[in-house]
């Protein structure tokens, strides 16, 4: 890391909180019917509230025809910028989230050097499985996203990354029921099969108490996403904060993460 400047304003450095990038996730756990659509709907709110995103996609491998967070680690070619002007920005980090989550000693370090990855004051979303999620942010205050649906795994799979969430990773993850009917599309208590199934499993299994909450599997083009949206910031009251610090950044990184250029890639 770099030293603060020496200069007339270095004084000033230290009466403004530092900016930093709330670190979030979603677990991928086979159900893209469920978790896909509320990916990108989870990126549409929280560009709403203001913050640029960027979704880190544990489920991709970095290839060199195809650079992504494994690249950027390394200090080598980052992703292509698009030219198309859009909000949010989607890159492979398969091997790049391997690389961070290393020991538990050293964990929280690296993932506070790579802060400067991101644009300041914005939302890392890092959508991958929960084993790979258990690696990086175990004992950490995140609060990941774990979506189901009516699909005949959805119950299954569903339960098996619950179990590994809060057994080996101790975190708590914000259950959501995706409805295939719109007219459900408030945020709260539900009950469905699948949510019933997968609290009674909670319960009797693991005695850990579900709550669930529901949202549309579609939107309404003439409303608001208002579900979404508190669900947005919900994520971000147990986000892990990342502190932006002096730090050498190249300049094709600096390059692909300027909110200018941040683009949807999905």
């Amino acid at each position: 890391m770099l030293d603060h400047p020496i200069n007339q304003a270095a004084g000033l450095l230290d009466l403004t909180p530092p900016p930093h990038t709330r670190l979030v996730a979603l677990v991928s756990h086979g159900d893209a019917a469920a978790e896909l659509p509320l990916l990108l709907r989870l990126c549409s709110a929280l560009v709403s509230l203001g913050f640029p995103v960027t979704v880190l996609d544990g489920t991709a491998q970095e290839r060199d025809d195809n650079p992504g967070l494994e690249q950027l680690l390394n200090y080598s070619e980052p992703p292509a910028a698009s030219s198309e002007c859009a909000s949010w920005s989607v890159i492979p980090a398969l091997y790049g989230l391997q690389m961070l989550g290393t020991g538990l000693e050293t964990r929280t370090a690296l993932l506070q050097d790579c802060a400067w990855l991101f644009p300041h004051d914005s939302v890392a979303i890092v959508y991958a499985p929960a084993a790979a999620l258990v690696q990086l942010l175990g004992g950490t205050s995140v609060r990941p996203v774990l979506a189901v649906s009516k699909g005949k795994s959805s119950l299954l799979t569903g339960y098996l990354a619950l179990k590994r969430l809060l057994l080996k990773g101790k975190l708590s993850p914000m259950v959501v029921n995706v409805m295939g009917n719109a007219a459900h599309g408030g945020v709260g208590p539900v009950s469905t099969p699948v949510g019933i199934g997968l609290q009674d499993y909670a319960k009797y299994f693991l005695n850990y108490d579900v709550t669930l909450f529901s949202v549309a599997a579609t939107q309404s083009n003439d409303t608001a996403d208002r579900p979404v949206e508190r669900l947005a910031l919900g994520l971000l009251e147990s986000a892990l904060q990342l502190t932006h610090r002096w730090a050498p950044i190249s300049q094709g990184a600096t390059a692909i993460f300027q909110p200018s250029t941040m683009a949807g890639r999905h």
